[in-house]
């Protein structure tokens, strides 16, 4: 494992400081693990207690015993009860009066009803999360470097694909030979999301007409899954000559996920997927020309779905009939669902050192689903391709 700099901690702080002062924001109460994890470099039960200015506080409820071997730069205190929290931030002069600041588009409405109403009566509570977002969109060489880690298991597991894949085999025993192979190459286990019940595992292993049924979640893909109780990803089907096999996993690094589908077939793939495939390489070489810094995601958009529609195929893209999704990649960091996203709407430019998971699919009825996807920096020079395995199908005889 390799920390978090120290002095990058640090920045993260002074620089989530600058803006609370810029907003007029008393304090800044963070909760959700991955910004925890983002400003203090530690995932605890409790809160990162931050003013406009001065040193931000550590408030631990567990684990504690760990969390005092630790040598974390700026302080802890430690509770039992979430009721001592504002004598505790009173004792250091942190957040007597003004607003508070908290993750209102990931935090329990119970939560949020008790620091209002009980812990901080007579305050107002605002909403952090764009200020979070924007801060976390832009990646550091640190968080770049446990990117590419990420992007190099990943790249050696959908080659090992390759090796696995044989008819009879069920998507569910290749989806298990897969993750275990990144557990081991080093993937910690957990793939995190923001949006609230954006439930993932591993990823989706797929195949046939079951890649493109739709599952509950804000995916391209979803599939059919191994029980109702999580009904997306691998199922029970078997592996057959002729249709198309998609492999789409993330892998987790010190926290740091990158996300890549490659392609597969037993024998040959249908005509019809083959002509979609040309399309998805027309749209990979169009997001390279695109996606400089300064560019706005909605024109890009815009730009490929236009190239799309000109092609006839609108109606199989990312997605069948109210199913489809309406993005064409997304950042990528400590959560899958992280900004920037490639979608009509989403206001700001693409920057240097933004990293976005491009993944132009297309859903063909009775053949299944076909395409890529890549994780890629945005730098000066263009889109740096940091999944780097051979973008093609993989035919296997």
């Amino acid at each position: 494992m390799e920390p978090v700099p120290v002095a990058e901690i640090l920045q993260r702080q002074a620089d989530l400081q600058e803006m609370l002062a810029d907003a007029e924001i008393e304090l800044a109460l963070i909760r959700q693990a991955a910004d925890l994890y983002y400003y203090s470099s530690v995932i605890v039960d409790g809160f990162l207690a931050l003013g406009p200015a001065g040193d931000p506080l550590l408030l631990v409820r567990r684990p504690q015993q760990r969390l005092q071997e630790l040598d974390l730069p700026f302080p802890v205190a430690f509770y039992r009860d979430i009721r001592d929290v504002p004598r505790i931030l009173g004792q250091v002069g942190l957040g007597h009066n003004g607003a508070i600041g908290a993750e209102l588009d990931v935090m329990p409405a119970l939560l949020y009803r008790r620091l209002h109403e009980e812990l901080f009566p007579q305050r107002s509570i605002v909403d952090l999360t764009m200020m979070i977002r924007k801060q976390r969109m832009i990646k550091s060489a640190y968080e770049i470097a446990q990117i590419r880690r990420a992007a190099a298991i990943l790249d050696e597991t959908l080659e090992e694909a390759a090796r696995l894949i044989r008819p009879g085999l069920s998507e569910l025993e290749l989806s298990a030979a897969l993750e275990y192979h990144l557990r081991l190459a080093g993937h910690q286990g957990l793939v995190r999301t923001r949006t609230w019940n954006l439930e993932m595992f591993f990823g989706h292993v797929l195949s046939g007409a079951a890649g493109i049924q739709a599952a509950y979640v804000e995916t391209p893909s979803g599939g059919t899954g191994f029980s109702h109780g999580f009904p997306q990803g691998a199922g029970t089907k078997r592996l057959a000559v002729g249709e198309p096999i998609s492999v789409d996993l993330a892998a987790c690094v010190n926290g740091y996920i990158a996300d890549e589908t490659r392609l597969y077939v037993l024998g040959d793939l249908p005509e019809a997927a083959c002509k979609a495939l040309e399309l998805v390489e027309r749209l990979f070489e169009l997001y390279e020309v695109e996606a400089q810094v300064g560019s706005l995601p909605g024109e890009i958009y815009q730009r490929l779905r236009g190239e799309v529609k000109a092609a006839g195929l609108e109606d199989y893209f990312m997605g069948v009939g109210r199913d489809r999704v309406f993005f064409l990649g997304h950042g990528v960091g400590l959560e899958l669902d992280e900004y920037p996203l490639i979608t009509a709407k989403f206001p700001f430019p693409l920057a240097a050192d933004m990293v976005i998971a491009f993944e132009p699919k297309f859903f063909l009825p009775e053949i299944g689903m076909v395409g890529f996807e890549d994780t890629g920096r945005i730098t000066a020079a263009g889109v740096e391709w940091l999944t780097r395995s051979p973008r093609r199908v993989w035919q296997l005889r």
